[in-house]
């Protein structure tokens, strides 16, 4: 489906439940433990895609959720704004959130599931629109939680750099030639953006914080953290060192999976089982926790 400039996808329920698949050999989790009960309303569940993500791929993330009777949204942010136009971000973020009114879904509880850095750009969006002013256009929305996989990293030019050639499809010369042109790319993009910052300009660098903008995240809801000492992307002591400061200084409600053999954005490839299951554990327990709190 297409909403102006927005391209995303949209999934209700089927009105029986989904048969879980012969090879999904995912967790002991059956649909009877699941807490869509009487008049509850089924999780809304927006996926946030990464740089040259494909749908085909995002639906393998999508199906965890529909299997257990959620609506899901797929959206994937394009990786040339992340890079070079991130002043485009923020119109994307309150597109994304309109979708929910659009479908008379805010009585629903949302949890977010979204994926590295690029993700995490628009993600960080969404929840300072929520935290600040606009908020109060959104004040019905539900937000429970949210799934960060193979995100956030710190700033590191050479990182982004390869991300870039890696999901530009790229190799050989060519491919060392989209390195080292986003290399100068983002090098000026920083001296652009410090002399915006010396003349007073608002926002100025704004794409080069990500790593901030979640560690110092305004939302209190639980977040679950999918990452791997493996990945060559982001490292893993940068997300935990967010996972530090967010449950010890923020009081933040944190778990996280930390595999040794997945690549970037490669876990559920590689780690099936314990990937499905850690993630519908995390959307049971916020819906369990979002029970406790209206009989509180």
């Amino acid at each position: 489906m297409e909403d102006d400039d927005l391209d995303y996808d949209i999934t209700f329920p089927s009105p029986s439940p989904v048969q879980e698949e012969e090879n999904d050999e995912d967790d002991d989790i059956t649909l009877d433990d699941f807490v869509i009960e009487g008049d509850r309303k089924e999780p809304v569940i927006i996926l946030i895609g990464w740089a040259g993500c494909e749908d085909r791929y995002l639906a393998k993330y999508s199906q965890i959720y529909e299997k257990r009777g959620c609506i899901t949204i797929r959206y994937i942010p394009p990786k040339d704004i992340a890079y070079f136009q991130p002043h485009l971000v923020r119109p994307l973020a309150r597109k994304v959130l309109d979708l929910i009114s659009d479908y008379n879904l805010e009585e629903n509880p949302i949890l977010f599931h979204i994926f590295s850095n690029n993700g995490c750009l628009l993600y960080s969006e969404i929840t300072d629109i929520l935290h600040s002013s606009e908020g109060q256009s959104y004040s019905k929305y539900q937000v429970k939680g949210t799934v960060i996989d193979s995100a956030p990293g710190k700033r590191r030019v050479l990182q982004a750099a390869k991300a870039y050639m890696i999901t530009s499809g790229r190799s050989g010369i060519t491919g060392y030639f989209v390195f080292f042109s986003v290399v100068v790319a983002l090098l000026f993009g920083r001296l652009y953006s410090f002399v915006l910052s010396l003349i007073g300009k608002k926002n100025a660098g704004k794409q080069h914080h990500v790593y901030e903008a979640i560690k110092d995240d305004k939302s209190r809801w639980p977040q679950l953290f999918l990452y791997s000492k493996a990945d060559q992307i982001i490292f893993h002591y940068d997300i935990e060192e967010i996972i530090e400061y967010r449950q010890k200084v923020l009081n933040v409600p944190m778990s996280s999976v930390c595999w040794n053999n997945s690549d970037h954005v490669s876990h559920l490839r590689l780690n099936r089982e314990s990937y499905i299951t850690q993630c519908r554990y995390f959307l049971e327990q916020c819906m369990k926790r979002d029970t406790a709190a209206e009989n509180a």
